[in-house]
């Protein structure tokens, strides 16, 4: 057979914000990019060779004269050509390998045709999120409970199949904080200039923010105990007060206006919980796995187990766990998976994807 196709197999967890990418068995990936690339605005008087240079990730947005593009739409990839930009960008600049010499484990089972007509790898797997993140926690049985960029799931996985029927999904994330936060500082009289704008706010969050265990008694404090300066990249000293637990307030207390299909986190999880059967429910109180970037606010893990209690049936045992690089959770389960020795029959040949064309996917991976 020559190579076996898990062998130096890449991971790569598809996210709407980030592309996370490395290698099977590492425990966390080698590269992590913003989803953001640019196309350079064509001058007239340009060569043709400066014209065609992309610029990917965080530094995409500092770029004068460029036009930002965004391979994700709602979570799905809507732009190929910006979607290709960043697969050449991952293979030959963070990974520096040839994608024809490895197989492929993916989150995304859309990918399968990129895989093999425009990579060329010789070997493909996709595997749901939910799932991956609760290998990395060491198990097959969990409510995933992922607070992403745009959306926030939360998905019960039993003995490593996502249960669709109790799933729980809701457009309240990490992008609608970052919002809520620029209007916070906007009503303080902070304006920040446009082009930065969304990366300094996304800066001041993940530096700045935490989760209040308790919001009321949290704005009885003397304000000299949630005050804090914060320096921009211009020069300006930013500072801040109650906007840092205001902000992620709102993934407990959607706010008002926001419309009724908005709840809490931990109402989502509840709900989603309520859908089981009582024989799958006991197992998933004690095993609630928190993941996603949009979780990694100090505090929030507390007080998400608090609030959930609250709404549960007294006497009701739940634990949550949450591991310290849980924005990976899904790229680390994804690198535990491929590189099981009884894993490496799973993958899906180059020679049977062109027999059997897509479907293949949904035969072997769901």
């Amino acid at each position: 057979e020559g190579m076996q196709p898990g062998a130096g197999a890449v991971v790569i967890d598809i996210g709407t914000r980030s592309w996370r990418a490395g290698f099977s068995g590492q425990e966390t990936p080698t590269a992590e990019i913003n989803t953001l690339a640019t196309r350079p605005v064509a001058r007239p008087r340009e060569s043709g060779e400066n014209r065609s240079k992309a610029f990917v990730g965080e530094g995409a947005a500092l770029h004068p004269d460029t036009e930002l593009i965004d391979p994700m739409q709602n979570g799905i990839i809507g732009n190929w050509e910006a979607a290709k930009t960043l697969w050449q960008h991952l293979f030959d600049h963070e990974l520096r390998v040839l994608p024809e010499e490895h197989a492929l484990l993916l989150t995304d089972p859309l990918m399968v045709e990129v895989v093999f007509e425009s990579l060329g790898c010789p070997a493909f797997f996709a595997a749901h999120q939910p799932v991956l993140s609760t290998y990395a926690h060491g198990r097959t049985s969990g409510l995933v409970v992922d607070i992403g960029y745009v959306v926030s799931h939360a998905v019960p996985v039993q003995e490593g199949y996502g249960l669709a029927y109790a799933t729980e999904r809701m457009d309240l994330a990490g992008s609608h904080l970052s919002w809520y936060l620029t209007t916070l500082l906007g009503d303080t009289g902070y304006v920040l200039n446009n082009k930065m704008l969304l990366h300094m706010v996304e800066d001041i969050k993940h530096k700045c923010c935490y989760v209040a265990s308790n919001f009321e008694s949290e704005c009885q404090l003397p304000p000299a105990s949630y005050a804090l300066d914060f320096p921009l990249p211009d020069g300006q000293t930013i500072s801040l007060g109650k906007e840092r637990f205001q902000c992620p307030e709102v993934l407990f207390r959607p706010l008002p206006d926001w419309g009724i299909s908005y709840v809490g986190i931990h109402e989502m999880a509840r709900r989603s919980l309520d859908k089981l059967p009582e024989e799958i429910r006991s197992t998933m109180y004690k095993n609630i796995l928190l993941c996603g970037g949009s979780s990694l606010f100090k505090g929030l893990e507390t007080r998400f187990g608090s609030e959930l209690l609250q709404s549960l049936p007294p006497n009701t045992e739940v634990k949550v766990a949450a591991m310290p690089l849980r924005r990976y959770s899904a790229w680390t389960g994804g690198s535990i998976l491929s590189s099981l020795q009884n894993f490496q029959t799973w993958w899906i040949r180059r020679e049977e994807y062109n027999e059997e064309g897509p479907r293949i996917v949904h035969q072997k991976c769901y």
